[in-house]
């Protein structure tokens, strides 16, 4: 299993999260998936965002920095949006969903002769239902879980928390960012 402290130089924004027991279940989760997926603390700066665009050089770990440092960002920006409207944000719920949101993409992809592909259970289990589980059996609150599900179009039709339509919303951009002016294979 990856050790905390690698996580924590990996992706540093979880000391963003202000509630220790919080951070704890969320640098849980992610040791479970990274582990649950193969990924070593030699190989887990491989894992992808996306393997379904040509030259893609963006990795998971890049791809969630970013979606984190945006969401913290315009948190601050827009979060007095979400508590006029009566739909006020938690900060650490915002944080940590952000951290955790592709969590699920350690188990969808895997190393085969030192390239990323989709692992065997991609097919079944997308990451946001993979990563759902994961963050459910590490004992995450509800609302992470419902964020890490509700994420991708999995969530079209489900109910979501202000948290998870936040989330979502930095999500989306930043990965068309990340993949802008690629070719998108198959």
């Amino acid at each position: 299993m990856i050790r905390a402290d690698k996580w924590m130089e990996l992706l540093p924004e979880f000391a963003e999260i202000g509630d220790p027991a919080l951070r704890e279940l969320a640098l849980k989760a992610t040791g479970a998936a990274a582990e649950k997926g193969g990924w070593t603390e030699e190989t887990v700066e491989l894992a992808p965002v996306t393997v379904s665009y040509s030259g893609c050089r963006c990795s998971l770990i890049e791809h969630v920095r970013k979606v984190v440092q945006t969401c913290i960002a315009d948190y601050s920006l827009l979060s007095g949006f979400f508590a006029r409207n009566g739909r006020p944000l938690d900060r650490d719920l915002v944080v940590c969903g952000a951290l955790l949101h592709d969590i699920g993409k350690f188990t969808e992809f895997t190393l085969r002769e030192g390239e990323p592909v989709h692992s065997e259970s991609a097919a079944l289990l997308r990451h946001p239902l993979s990563g759902a589980i994961i963050a459910a059996e590490a004992g995450l609150p509800d609302a992470v879980v419902n964020l890490i599900a509700t994420h991708s179009f999995e969530g079209d039709r489900s109910v979501r928390t202000g948290e998870a339509d936040f989330v979502r919303a930095v999500d989306e951009f930043v990965f068309k960012c990340s993949v802008a002016g690629l070719e998108k294979k198959g």
